[in-house]
């Protein structure tokens, strides 16, 4: 008995443990694909905000502008209207500025799941590589 040659698991054996193992894998990728969507999601808040300050900054921007055209034509001094031209000039600046930002958070390629997909992909090839 203390001879005997260790038993090799079977065909069942190994294809019971590839399944669970296949399965345990896409558990994982799945929890994954989860919390990288959550880290997208965050981001893409981020830019909808920095989108939303600068266009309240812009429309601000605007009405300061207008003020300060109005102002032109009503006194044509410079004092009172370059002043309020001023601040429109930095209000439209730094408006702009976040919503460029913003802008670009939405990046379509930045909000995709590579690493996921990119994951997904490997385990799709080595389950292949497994059962064949």
């Amino acid at each position: 008995m203390l001879n005997q040659p260790l038993r090799r698991p079977g065909v069942v054996t190994l294809a019971a443990a590839a399944f669970s193992q296949t399965a345990d894998l896409l558990q994982t990728e799945f929890r994954l694909a989860k919390a990288e969507l959550a880290e997208k999601m965050t981001a893409l808040r981020g830019g909808l905000i920095m989108i939303l300050i600068g266009a309240i900054l812009l429309i601000a921007a605007l009405g300061m502008i207008l003020q300060a055209l109005v102002s032109i034509l009503i006194n044509s001094g410079v004092s009172p209207s370059v002043a309020i031209l001023l601040v429109a000039g930095g209000s439209a600046v730094i408006g702009l500025v976040l919503f460029l930002m913003g802008q670009n958070r939405l990046n379509p390629a930045e909000l995709s799941p590579d690493r996921t997909l990119n994951s997904l992909s490997r385990d799709s090839r080595m389950v292949k590589e497994t059962l064949s």
